[in-house]
């Protein structure tokens, strides 16, 4: 059965690669080297920390169970992709903050659920390292969740617990606002100056719990805050760095140095936005002749944000540049390690939840091409397999309470 296995995923990798060549003509593929690269992904466990899918579960009824041509992630490419373990995103709009957001948070944590029980064939729920480990073993892919915005927790600590009991494992603080845990790294005026006295005690808690802090999205104060503050690492769910794309967006050096010297990994992502300069260039352009649709699109969809976000995201494709080469990733990754080494840096795609990804990448299926490009540049197995997934398993660890089960309270 494992021979059977092992040459279905050859066929399907190899084909990948020829599709991707005869699409793009750009790339050739090495095959000697390529061969190496798939059993390195094949063997690694290969973890993406954010995926924006949940969203268009509820959205477009979604069922990831099945191949779909109109998002980017389903089971059926993470298999082809050999991803074994993904974070679905509870992502929630700062703009209902006030609007009791945890009705929203909850009605997509139980599409998690559901979604997941349904293809129980296919995949299933983690909650710890141990629970991922596990999961790949048996062939299967793993499901866990984060919160994008911890607006949902509505000031209280108590629901707080009633998230990670659910199965919530990562909260990233806020979003393109500010709310009352910090503030964004949006540019605009602060509310906090970095973290409120409530985030500082949602911090506190977030570690008793073993829950994991997510510093993307905050402003850079924040990030300095969240550092002294926590009494465990934290990660960037989906960032890059601000050296090679200088977008508030992504770290500076000094926030990799920092969030490394504590044990904490960045998770680069694959928006476009975010990895290449001039694509933000170009992209920034764009999206200023566009303004006035956007503001039509804000007013249509005011009172449903998961709809505005995905208008937006496919008006955002419309006038998208062409995207950047992988190699502008890989980029990325070649900076953080020139800066802290290899035990800091994997991926967070955020995928569902962006208009533009380096060519090749345009889904799920592509993520061994990753692989392929780290090897390329002269990384060693050992060293690929920590930034696949490698490092983020060590910082889940650390996280971990000690004397705590693998699942959370029924």
């Amino acid at each position: 059965m494992r021979k059977i296995f092992i040459s279905t995923f050859t066929v399907l990798f190899i084909l990948s690669f020829i599709s991707l060549q005869f699409l793009s003509g750009e790339e050739t593929i090495d095959p000697r080297l390529w061969e190496k690269a798939r059993k390195i992904h094949e063997d690694a466990i290969v973890i993406d920390t954010h995926c924006d899918t949940p969203m268009l579960m509820l959205e477009r009824n979604l069922d990831i169970g099945k191949r779909s041509s109109e998002n980017q992630v389903d089971l059926v490419r993470m298999k082809e992709g050999r991803l074994d373990a993904i974070f679905f995103a509870v992502f929630i709009s700062n703009d209902l903050d006030e609007k009791h957001p945890s009705k929203k948070a909850l009605e997509m944590i139980d599409e998690i659920h559901q979604q997941v029980e349904k293809n129980s064939d296919l995949v299933e729920m983690a909650y710890s390292p141990e629970d991922i480990r596990d999961i790949q073993k048996k062939g299967k892919r793993a499901i866990l969740i984060g919160m994008e915005n911890g607006g949902p927790i509505e000031g209280s600590l108590r629901l707080l617990r009633d998230y990670y009991r659910l199965g919530v494992r990562y909260i990233t603080l806020t979003h393109n606002g500010n709310n009352d845990i910090c503030d964004t790294s949006n540019p605009g005026e602060a509310r906090w100056n970095g973290v409120s006295p409530f985030g500082k005690t949602v911090i506190e808690e977030m570690n008793r719990l073993g829950m994991l802090i997510d510093v993307s999205h905050i402003s850079d104060e924040a990030f300095w805050d969240v550092l002294e503050i926590s009494k465990v690492p934290v990660f960037a769910s989906h960032s890059c760095t601000r050296s090679l794309c200088d977008i508030h967006r992504n770290l500076t050096d000094d926030m990799i140095k920092a969030l490394a010297k504590k044990g904490g990994v960045i998770q680069l992502t694959f928006c476009s936005f975010f990895v290449e300069e001039e694509y933000k260039r170009l992209a920034s352009e764009n999206e200023k002749k566009i303004e006035p649709q956007k503001k039509l699109l804000a007013e249509k969809y005011k009172d449903d944000q998961d709809a505005y976000w995905n208008a937006l995201i496919e008006l955002g494709k419309e006038v998208a540049p062409p995207a950047p080469k992988i190699e502008k990733l890989i980029d990325h990754v070649d900076h953080v390690v020139k800066l802290v080494g290899v035990n800091h840096v994997g991926f967070g795609s955020d995928y569902d939840g962006t208009g533009s990804v380096p060519r090749g990448l345009e889904d799920v299926s592509g993520f061994p091409l990753i692989t392929y490009h780290l090897l390329k540049r002269g990384y060693s197995e050992g060293d690929i397999k920590k930034m696949l997934g490698g490092n983020f398993l060590r910082l889940f660890e650390k996280a971990q309470p000690r004397g705590e089960g693998s699942s959370p309270t029924p």
